[in-house]
């Protein structure tokens, strides 16, 4: 049955009318001088991945972010009043192509979550993971192009299959987000080196093997270079995927002898990438994979790196990793360009304790192009929250508008404090600016 929300995300996605990280391999020094800043310890990410107490849902946390660029509503100049008419069997100067997209933060496969996924598989299957995305599979199947970031490795049987904090999932968990209509799958995450070369070689080649533009993990460095560009009638999206270094966290890395990129981002490279990808699209997308784990603050480097990236000319910036909602807005290049910006879309799909992990957003707009070039409109951030029960099963996915208090009463997060309505939609507003949230969480 259709659902009331994915019936105005569509409305929203068809007729509004508005309107460089590289552990690459550097040639000529070490990988580890592609390293930018202190980043998170291996101890923080293991207190923090499923709970940290610290990580309070205080409106006091969810600073950093207070001012909002105003959005561009520059208009397509005039034509010519003494311009002859157009053909009529050719396009008129200002014919656009309207495509829309949607993101989704981190899909994480934790041993509870592969638990459900057995207990559910049927007619001979050892896993089923499709009924997660049971409730938001009409929005995603509607939109022209969508994103999600693979949080953890789908390396292959032969590897096992693990949690935290080395994980290996399943590749049928892989399966259930192509059969969801995903199209482009990311892969830069600090998890992409935790089953070492075969996990993150086994990852690639099963993804090569589906029908998505995957990202965010490399063969070699000619492959790294190489930009993804996926294209929807007509308008190609240059894509770019960055994480900060896996060591940091699970002491896993890639030995030397590797060819194997993971793509940690540095300046240099951002910029040179960038430039690449102007070139070879219409429009740059760039997945980030940074900052603090469990914080609902926005750190230095994202701002720093996040204004690096709207000076080069980014349109679209995705943040993950933070497992929260951190602050969206419209930022601006220092050629006057605007970037839509999304530090942290928080996780799609996880099985972490504390509530505040269990409400991410789907992150919706229109890439227009037309004769005077593409843009970016209509940007709105849908609340989703995961549910389980007080076992970690019976796993899904919902649209927050659409979670009922009896679903937040029995949510299995209860057992680390109240879970209601009123605190998920908090998560929300305290985070993002009312602009870019649906008529339902406006005041």
């Amino acid at each position: 049955m259709k659902r009331f929300l994915a019936g105005c995300l569509l409305t929203v996605m068809l007729f509004s009318l508005g309107g460089c990280f590289s552990q690459g391999e550097d040639t000529t020094g070490d990988k580890a001088t592609f390293l930018t800043s202190p980043l998170p310890s291996a101890v923080l990410e293991e207190n923090s991945i499923l709970r940290r107490p610290d990580a309070a849902a205080d409106a006091a946390d969810y600073a950093a972010v207070t001012e909002t660029a105003p959005v561009d509503k520059t208009t397509d100049a005039p034509t010519s009043d003494t311009a002859p008419a157009p053909s009529s069997d050719a396009p008129t100067p200002d014919a656009e192509t309207r495509v829309s997209f949607v993101a989704v933060g981190d899909n994480i496969i934790h041993d509870a979550i592969m638990a459900d996924a057995k207990n559910h598989a049927g007619d001979g299957a050892e896993y089923d993971f499709t009924y997660i995305y049971d409730n938001v599979r009409d929005v995603i199947e509607a939109a022209d192009v969508a994103f999600v970031n693979q949080e953890t490795l789908l390396g292959g049987k032969s590897l096992g299959y693990y949690g935290y904090p080395n994980f290996n999932g399943p590749q049928e968990a892989g399966d259930a987000l192509v059969d969801a209509g995903f199209d482009i799958v990311c892969i830069a995450t600090n998890h992409m080196c935790d089953m070492n070369e075969a996990g993150l070689s086994g990852t690639i080649d099963y993804w090569d093997k589906q029908p998505v533009t995957l990202i965010g993990g490399y063969r070699n460095a000619e492959d790294y270079e190489t930009i993804r560009v996926h294209e929807k009638d007509g308008v190609k999206i240059a894509l770019l995927a960055y994480t900060y270094d896996p060591y940091t966290t699970n002491g896993m890395k890639l030995p030397s002898s590797s060819q194997l990129i993971t793509p940690i981002y540095n300046e240099d490279v951002i910029r040179r990438q960038v430039a690449a990808a102007k070139e070879a699209g219409d429009v740059v997308i760039v997945n980030m994979h940074w900052g603090q784990d469990s914080s609902f603050t926005v750190n230095a480097e994202q701002k720093k790196y996040a204004q690096l990236l709207a000076d080069c000319g980014v349109d679209v910036i995705i943040g993950e990793h933070p497992h929260v909602l951190q602050p969206m807005q419209w930022l601006e290049g220092k050629d006057g360009n605007k970037t839509l910006l999304t530090y942290s879309i928080g996780n799609f799909l996880s099985t972490m304790y504390n509530d505040y992990f269990m409400v991410g957003g789907m992150l919706s707009f229109d890439i227009v192009k037309n004769a005077s070039g593409t843009r970016i409109e209509a940007a709105q951030l849908v609340p989703t929250v995961t549910y389980y029960d007080v076992n970690r099963a019976n796993l899904s996915i919902y649209f927050l508008d659409e979670f009922t208090p009896e679903l937040a009463s029995s949510h299995g997060t209860n057992a680390h404090g109240t879970t209601s309505i009123e605190k998920l939609r908090g998560y929300v507003t305290n985070a993002i600016p009312a602009e870019f949230l649906p008529e339902s969480y406006q005041k």
